[in-house]
């Protein structure tokens, strides 16, 4: 079983799987997670919830609307992010290690200070204000396949 706070009455958490009912996150106006790691979110939107400090961990997020969604200093490693909505989400100080962001939507998107080693951003529209100020990307896969060198910091080289 999995332990988390929510404060989202739409939605429940049981053994790693959310299932929505009567409607998203923005219908209760407020959704906070602190422990959802492994949980699949799948398909949900999560317009606007809070994951700060949450862990994440392996959780699955995959197509999922999460919109201007607060995932500051959140272990998101292992994560899959695969083809979601993200833009205006914030990754601020967050760990992403291992990541998959191919074909996300980061339009917007913060990951300052954000370590994203070996995270997978292969197809990621991060056309825009897309930040990785102080960002560790030393392994990661950009957008055009290209591997990071071990170094890089708040850019691919």
């Amino acid at each position: 079983m999995i332990r988390f706070v929510a404060v989202c009455a739409a939605v429940l958490l049981a053994a790693g799987t959310v299932h929505a009912k009567d409607g998203d996150c923005r219908a209760s106006g407020l959704c906070n997670w602190s422990d959802a790691h492994g949980a699949d979110f799948s398909g949900r939107d999560l317009t606007e919830g809070t994951f700060e400090a949450a862990n994440l961990k392996g959780a699955v997020f995959r197509g999922a609307k999460l919109a201007s969604v607060v995932f500051q200093t959140a272990d998101t490693s292992q994560a899959d992010f695969r083809q979601a909505d993200l833009p205006g989400a914030s990754f601020f100080a967050a760990q992403a290690n291992g990541a998959n962001f191919a074909g996300a939507n980061l339009r917007g998107a913060n990951f300052t200070r954000a370590d994203l080693g070996r995270a997978d951003f292969r197809g990621a529209k991060m056309d825009g204000a897309t930040l990785f100020i102080h960002a560790k990307l030393g392994g990661a896969v950009w957008t055009d396949g290209r591997v990071c060198g071990a170094a890089s910091q708040g850019h691919c080289e």
